[in-house]
């Protein structure tokens, strides 16, 4: 049976991926240092050409496995969508920071010229990841459909009127506030500044209900997290087409993107190879 339940809030990864991605940077940047301060560090050292070869191979998986997964049904048996995507940026910034140090923040020739795309495509993943977040997705990472959204709005909706029964008149009115619609905007608008909107948000819902001290502090939990998706729900019902469309542009311009810098990647080693540079020296 599919299943059409929807990643919550809560149940999000709260960009875990993103934390441990910055945390590995964080730690081969002390490893650098420590390279740097330790050893005599040479140009055409083997140290740096090992960055670059295991910075690349983490470019290519990243370029790879995660389309692999999603596409195919080669990779089913090893988890979830969502999972791979996860993987995909650890490894989309991790790859890129390997070949960062072995430039040694020299950026000249067919090198420079790589690296200036990787730092393209790299951007080009984070408004990617933005974008892609921006879609409601089931628990298996599957997309939403527009009726599944409304069915849940329906449901929220049902639960929060069940927990509003025999609260005084002060606390559904303060319910019907935060559930009112905001002015409308552009889905444009709305889906670029999502991120800003849900915080305002949620500020505003985390003080109307410390007011509602003769509300047991369970019930408020629950009516915060009610109302935080409902409003969630609402923007991503809104703004659904618009995601989609910006989401197939950005396709249209990062595969292209991602293949040139592989292409000058190639050609990069080819020369390597080639003038005997580095390891690959007899």
């Amino acid at each position: 049976m599919t299943d059409t339940r929807s990643i919550p809030p809560g149940g999000r990864s709260r960009d875990s991926e993103l934390e441990i991605g910055f945390a590995i940077l964080l730690v081969l940047s002390g490893v650098y240092v420590a390279y740097e301060l330790l050893a005599d560090p040479a140009g055409g050292h083997p140290f740096g050409h090992w960055l670059g070869i295991v910075g690349t191979l983490l470019m290519l998986m990243t370029e790879t496995l995660y389309s692999i997964r999603k596409r195919t049904r080669l990779l089913n048996w090893a988890g979830p969508v969502r999972r791979w995507l996860s993987f995909h940026i650890v490894t989309g910034l991790v790859g890129p920071f390997l070949v960062l140090m072995h430039t040694a923040l020299q950026f000249r020739g067919l090198a420079g010229v790589a690296f200036a795309l990787t730092i393209v495509v790299v951007a080009s993943g984070f408004l990617g990841r933005y974008l892609y977040t921006a879609l409601p997705r089931r628990l298996s990472g599957v997309e939403q459909t527009h009726g599944e959204m409304a069915s849940e709005a329906r449901r929220l909706g049902a639960e929060l009127l069940a927990l509003q029964e025999e609260k005084p008149e002060r606390v559904r009115a303060i319910v019907a506030d935060l559930q009112r619609r905001q002015p409308a905007r552009s889905p444009f608008l709305s889906l670029v500044g999502r991120s800003f909107f849900q915080w305002r948000f949620r500020r505003q819902l985390r003080r109307a209900l410390l007011g509602l001290v003769d509300v047991e502090v369970e019930q408020r939990r629950e009516i915060r997290r009610l109302l935080d998706r409902q409003r969630e729900l609402a923007r991503q019902m809104e703004t659904l087409e618009t995601a989609r469309r910006y989401t197939r542009l950005w396709h249209m311009a990062h595969i292209p993107l991602g293949l040139t810098l592989f292409f000058s990647v190639a050609v990069h080693i080819a020369a390597a190879l080639f003038f005997r540079a580095g390891i690959f020296g007899s």
